[in-house]
């Protein structure tokens, strides 16, 4: 099974989709979560739609880690210095999800 989540970038010729590695094996994929779920003790976990894309690609992709950023407001985005921080952690971003 193949996965590939689309991100499009604008150029000066237009829009395209961003590049993606051929394979998820081996790789360490991020996820930025803007939604969330607050716990029973208060603090924070991934939100559930995200949650199982995470756990789907740990099974079908064998990527090397997942890592997971949780960001301070769904409207904002992250901080330069934690997004800096961030993605040199990881080698793919997952960047929200269609809810």
């Amino acid at each position: 099974m193949r996965i590939v989540l689309p991100n499009i970038q604008r150029e000066s010729s237009g829009w395209r989709l961003a590049p993606r590695p051929a394979s998820l094996d081996g790789k360490v994929v991020g996820f930025i979560d803007g939604w969330g779920e607050r716990n029973h003790d208060g603090s924070f976990g991934m939100y559930p739609l995200m949650r199982e894309i995470w756990e789907q690609l740990g099974t079908v992709a064998h990527p090397k880690d997942l890592r997971w950023l949780k960001k301070v407001s769904i409207s904002e985005p992250v901080d330069g210095p934690t997004l800096t921080e961030f993605l040199a952690q990881v080698d793919v971003v997952i960047n929200g999800e269609a809810a």
